[in-house]
Order: C-alpha cells, then sequence, then structure tokens
C-alpha cells in the first residue's frame, strides 16, 4: 500500500470532504484497483470524524461503482475504479451550455460514422428492429406528449441501435458513455414542441431508408443533418462545428 497523507477533515463539511479526499487517494494511486482499503474504525480515526461521515462517504463511493465491500474479506477499491472516477468527474463538468455543446461536437462525429456502417451492415432483421422502435416513439401512430420522457427513452434506443448495428464495439462504447452523459441533460429536450418531435420522427424515418438501402454516404449526412437541427433547436446560437 502506497502511503497516504490524511488530513482532518472539516467540522462543517465531513461527509464531502472525507469522500474527496479518498477520490484523491485513488486517483494519486495511493488506493491501487483490487487493494483492500483501511477499516470504517481506521478510516475514522485517521479523518478524525465519527463513523457516520465515512459510512456514508463509502456509500457514496459503492454507488458509483468505485468500491466494492466483499463479505467477511472488507472493502476493496473497483478494477475499474479510476475510469468511474473519470465519468462522474465528466458529469460535474457537463453543466453549462458552453461545455455541452463541446459534447455534442462528440457524438456529431460519432453518430455520423456509426450510421454510415450501419448502412453498409445492415441487414433486414436490423432495419426491422429500427422501424419497431420508431413506431413505439409515435404510440402506434398516436404521438406521446414531447414532456414525456419516453420521448427521450426511444430516441436513445434509435441511436443506440444504429450504433449496435454498424458493429464498431469500441464507437459503441464510446457512444453508450457519451449517452449518460446526454440523459442528464434531458431537460433541454423536454423544452422541444410536439411540431419538433415530429420533425425528428421524419428525419428518423430517413435515416432508416438510407440505412436499409445501404447508402452510407447519405445515410452519414441524414444522421448530421438530424443532429445538427436539434442541437441548434435546444441551443439557439451555439456553434457546433
Amino acid at each position: 500500500m502506497n502511503f497516504m497523507v490524511i488530513k482532518p477533515a472539516s467540522r462543517t463539511t465531513l461527509y464531502q470532504e472525507v469522500l474527496k479526499q479518498m477520490l484523491e487517494a485513488i486517483k494519486d494511486g495511493a488506493w491501487t484497483p483490487g487493494e483492500k482499503i483501511p477499516s470504517e474504525m481506521e478510516l475514522s480515526q485517521n479523518f478524525e470524524v465519527g463513523r457516520n461521515s465515512i459510512r456514508e462517504a463509502t456509500k457514496a463511493l459503492a454507488v458509483f461503482g468505485i468500491i466494492e465491500s466483499k463479505p467477511g474479506q472488507g472493502t476493496f477499491v473497483c478494477r475499474d475504479a479510476l475510469g468511474k472516477i473519470l465519468n462522474t468527474e465528466l458529469i460535474n463538468y457537463i453543466s453549462d451550455d458552453s461545455s455541452w455543446a463541446e459534447l455534442m461536437q462528440v457524438r456529431l462525429l460519432l453518430e455520423a460514422q456509426t450510421a454510415y456502417w450501419a448502412a453498409e451492415n445492415a441487414t433486414p432483421e436490423d432495419v426491422a428492429k429500427l422501424r419497431s422502435i420508431l413506431a413505439s416513439s409515435t404510440n402506434g401512430g398516436l404521438n406521446i406528449h414531447p414532456r414525456d420522457t419516453e420521448h427521450l427513452k426511444f430516441h436513445s434506443d434509435f441511436h443506440e441501435t444504429i450504433a449496435e448495428i454498424a458493429g464498431n464495439k469500441l464507437a459503441l462504447r464510446l457512444l453508450r458513455s457519451v449517452r449518460h452523459e446526454i440523459d442528464l441533460q434531458r431537460h433541454k429536450y423536454i423544452q422541444l414542441t410536439s411540431e419538433d418531435w415530429e420533425r425528428m420522427i421524419d428525419e428518423h424515418e430517413e435515416i432508416i431508408e438510407h440505412i436499409g438501402n445501404h447508402q452510407p454516404e447519405l445515410a452519414r449526412e441524414a444522421m448530421k443533418h438530424h443532429l445538427m437541427k436539434g442541437l441548434y433547436k435546444v441551443l439557439p446560437g451555439k456553434k457546433i462545428l
């Protein structure tokens, strides 16, 4: 175990400060992935706080998949803890329009290309799956109210399915990691009107058409057009590309 310098926690923000120092210990390598961390009692003594503060901090780390408890053995740093920490820091970073626009730039690059690959690889079954998702998004022809979060779920499913059809596993993983952050910004999409959602459904239909006809260039351009229009709707005046 590497040496970790622990400072007594401030009395006003005990839980937050303990949590912050524990995260820093993992990021700095004082506690490495797979390593057992000190017991609750030891941490309480080192931080000079009550065990409740330690318990709250470790509970939060466990929820995010950064540490895990093994019955009869103790608590350990998860193997992918560093990646999970980076994800939570990204979530905190994406809090204003500027950072959100940067996220959308990454999404645009990924999804335009996955649409291209999907058009190259799609089977009739793949196209049928996309059409089924699209049909569900309109509730069998009756549009769901745009402020219903089901709209957002179908939209997300549609785009992720295209990435699955594309067949590039790394691109799919990257898109899924970005999708989590996109979901945190749902309120921006909920601003869209019924007319906006109807337009987006029409654009989905165009994308499916190009994928089904194995027209990769057209599928990529249709996806790019679809995303750009949606982005300018929720971020008017913001330059994306």
